[in-house]
C-alpha cells in the first residue's frame, strides 16, 4: 500500500498483570485484575497494522509488562514492523536484573533506537533501582540527572504550589512558581530549606530522574514517578466501586492520556482507560447504572480489518474526546504514592 495512515504516538498495553499497587493506577492495575495477552495470538494483528500505519514513536507497558511471558517477543516484533520508529519499554523495574541478557542484546540491537523506561512508584526504591540498573548495564555507564529543567517534570507547578500553601506562614508573600523562589526574601527562603527541605536545588534532588548510557549505547531512563493523580474508579460504598461521571469536554481537557492511544488485543483504542472498562466491568461488575454499561460497552475500537475510510475518519478524531471520557474525573487530587510489590486490592468478582 503507498498511502499509510499515520500516529505520532501509540502504545501497546500487553497485560492487566501487575506487581505494584499504585494508588490511582489509570489502568486499574492496582486491583486483582486479571488478563495477559500472548504475542502469537494478535500477531497477524498487528502484521496488518504494520502495513497500513506508520509510528514515530512507540511505548510498551501494561501492568508491568515483564509479568507476560511473552515480553520479549512483544519487543522484537514491534522493532521489526515498525523499523524506523522510537520506542520505549516501560517497566517498574523491579524483575530486572543482570541475568536479562536478552533484553539487553535487543536493546542493543537497535542502536539507541529503543530505550527501557522505568517508572519509580516509591522514592524510597531510588538506590535499589540504581544500582539494578547499573547491573544490568555494561560498564562504564554514564549517568546524569533529567530533566534539566525542573518545570518538565510531571505535575510540577501543581506540586510546587501546593508544597508551598501547606508550609507558608500567613506572614510570607506568593510564592506560586518556581520562578518566583528568586523574589522570596532571604530568611524565608532559609526556614523553607532548614526546617521543610524545601528548595529548588532540594526539589531537583528528590524528583528529578537518572538518564544512563552504557559502553554499547544502551540507554535507561528512570523516572521518578510517585506522584499519582486519582483514576476513573471511585468508591461508592464500603464494598463497591463505581467511575465518575463528568463533564467530557471538561474531563478531556486535563486529561493526561487524551494522546496516549492504545493497542490492545489487536484493537486501537483512544486511551489506555478506554481499553480496560469494559474488562475490568467483567470482572469485578463495576457499579454503575444500566446506561453507562451500555455507554461501556459501545465503544468501538479500531480494527485493521476496516475499510481505508473508517480507519481515516477513527484515527483522524482520535485527539477528540468521546462520551466515555465522562467516567474520568474532571478535576485532579494528586498525591504521592509509596508503591509496594504485592498486596493487591482484592473485590468480590462478578458471577
Amino acid at each position: 500500500m503507498s498511502q499509510k495512515l499515520h500516529l505520532d504516538y501509540a502504545e501497546f498495553y500487553i497485560t492487566n498483570l501487575c506487581n505494584f499497587n499504585c494508588t490511582g493506577c489509570n489502568r486499574f492495575n492496582n486491583y486483582a485484575f486479571g488478563g495477559t495477552q500472548k504475542w502469537d495470538d494478535y500477531a497477524d494483528d498487528y502484521k496488518k497494522w504494520a502495513e497500513i500505519l506508520d509510528l514515530d514513536r512507540w511505548t510498551i507497558l501494561g501492568g508491568e509488562p515483564m509479568t507476560n511471558p511473552t515480553y520479549l517477543d512483544w519487543l522484537k516484533n514491534i522493532i521489526d514492523l515498525w523499523p524506523t520508529a522510537e520506542g520505549s519499554f516501560l517497566s517498574n523495574g523491579h524483575f530486572l536484573s543482570k541475568h536479562n541478557k536478552e533484553l539487553y542484546d535487543i536493546i542493543q540491537s537497535t542502536r539507541g533506537r529503543v530505550k527501557f523506561n522505568i517508572g519509580l512508584h516509591n522514592i524510597n526504591r531510588s538506590q535499589q533501582m540504581l544500582e539494578v540498573v547499573e547491573s544490568w548495564l555494561q560498564g562504564p555507564v554514564d549517568i546524569e540527572r533529567v530533566p534539566k529543567d525542573l518545570k518538565k517534570l510531571p505535575n510540577f507547578e501543581e506540586n510546587w504550589r501546593d508544597s508551598y500553601e501547606n508550609i507558608r506562614d500567613s506572614s510570607w508573600p506568593d510564592c506560586d512558581s518556581v520562578d518566583d523562589w528568586h523574589l522570596l526574601p532571604e530568611s524565608i527562603k532559609k526556614e523553607c530549606r532548614d526546617f521543610f527541605q524545601f528548595s529548588p536545588e532540594q526539589i531537583a534532588e528528590q524528583r528529578k530522574g537518572w538518564h544512563l548510557i552504557d559502553r554499547n549505547g544502551v540507554e535507561v531512563i528512570i523516572q521518578m514517578e510517585d506522584y499519582f493523580h486519582q483514576g476513573a474508579l471511585k468508591k461508592t460504598s464500603a464494598e463497591n466501586i463505581g467511575l465518575h461521571n463528568s463533564d467530557p469536554i471538561q474531563a478531556h481537557t486535563i486529561c493526561h492520556s487524551k494522546t496516549c492511544h492504545h493497542f490492545d488485543k489487536g484493537k486501537l483504542y483512544k486511551c489506555g482507560q478506554a481499553s480496560v472498562f469494559k474488562e475490568f466491568d467483567q470482572q469485578f461488575n463495576l457499579d454503575i447504572s444500566d446506561q453507562d454499561r451500555q455507554l461501556i460497552n459501545s465503544y468501538q475500537p479500531a480494527d485493521p480489518t476496516q475499510d481505508w475510510e473508517t480507519l481515516q475518519t477513527f484515527i483522524g478524531n482520535i485527539d477528540q474526546p468521546i462520551p466515555q471520557c465522562k467516567f474520568c474525573p474532571d478535576h485532579y487530587e494528586t498525591n504521592q504514592i509509596f508503591a509496594e510489590h504485592g498486596k493487591k486490592i482484592k473485590l468480590v468478582k462478578k458471577v
